[in-house]
């Protein structure tokens, strides 16, 4: 049994597969397994994967039912056999040391059930575009359930962790049972919400890992076609926000705090679903002040205020 297995879905990824594979092999941690996941490839990722196979006996290759990146990491779940499971789509990297310095974090805090840290955004043709999530608040921090989901993945206080930053006690998965299947994106947060729901969580200050930003990726065909748009409330996160609310309700482990939280959640995404109360207009103005607080910085904001009173 390794230690870690990597879970890496694939659709199509010709370009970018090779550089995600020797990511893996490029690992400081050398006990690991690797679940290449085809989801129905009409290209050369088959062959690369083949042959990273052949050429290295801790890569596999499986082959999904094509129904999508969710599906495809559920079926990698079935295969992998180690202790901590991680994922890495067929476009990203992991940084050599990313393996070393998770397992450490669970070393640490041994009640954390998974570990996340920031992420490189990374632009590979326009390096000046290249970005760190910032997560001060949380990083060094172990966090009980359901915090994290609350201020995180509902209140958006804070970045919310990419897949690839993530790495999961293989036990913690089999319970929640993997990713949901049925939205078309978020469907790495469905995995972030069964688990932060329940479990411990520890955050790191490192970035293990590169987001590649590229035309063809499935956020950018959704952000093309209007129904994603990462700077402004969109359809995608309503449908989402609903599979919480359902999600949650059903395992019956609402409180009134989550409650209000997916309320003020769906007020600032513009959606009737669940009406908001008083005090969540008041907590949204709040919020939006604090925002434009932050963009504007101190100085601005005193100069703003100034020209309000010299106009009076």
């Amino acid at each position: 049994m390794p230690t870690v297995s990597v879970i890496t879905p694939f659709l199509n990824l010709e370009r970018y597969l090779s550089a995600a594979i020797e990511s893996v092999r490029a690992q400081t941690f050398v006990d690991w397994e690797m679940i290449l996941v085809d989801d129905g490839s009409s290209d050369r990722s088959i062959e690369i994967a083949t042959a990273a196979a052949t050429e290295d006996p801790r890569i596999q290759l499986i082959r999904s039912n094509g129904r999508g990146a969710a599906a495809a990491r559920n079926t990698g779940l079935r295969i992998g056999s180690g202790r901590f499971i991680t994922f890495l789509d067929g476009d990203d990297l992991f940084e050599p040391e990313k393996f070393e310095k998770d397992i450490e974090a669970f070393k640490a805090n041994p009640q954390a059930m998974l570990t996340y840290g920031p992420t490189l955004w990374w632009f590979p043709d326009v390096p000046s575009q290249n970005w760190v999530e910032q997560m001060p608040g949380e990083s060094g921090h172990l966090h009980i359930a359901p915090k994290l989901l609350d201020k995180v993945i509902l209140r958006q206080r804070s970045q919310v962790p990419c897949i690839c930053a993530i790495m999961v006690r293989r036990e913690a998965l089999q319970s929640v049972g993997g990713s949901d299947e049925s939205l078309r994106l978020y469907e790495d947060q469905t995995l972030l919400v069964k688990l932060l729901l329940r479990y411990p969580a520890f955050v790191t200050d490192t970035p293990t890992s590169r987001y590649r930003q590229h035309a063809d990726s499935t956020s950018a065909r959704a952000t093309a076609s209007g129904y994603y748009d990462r700077m402004k409330p969109h359809s995608a996160r309503i449908d989402f926000l609903e599979w919480v609310n359902t999600y949650i309700v059903e395992s019956n482990l609402m409180t009134p705090r989550l409650d209000r939280s997916i309320r003020f959640a769906f007020a600032r995404s513009l959606a009737p679903r669940l009406p908001a109360t008083l005090q969540d207009r008041i907590d949204l103005a709040a919020e939006s002040g604090r925002q434009l607080a932050q963009r504007l910085g101190p100085r601005r904001i005193l100069a703003r205020a100034l020209r309000l009173i010299r106009s009076l």
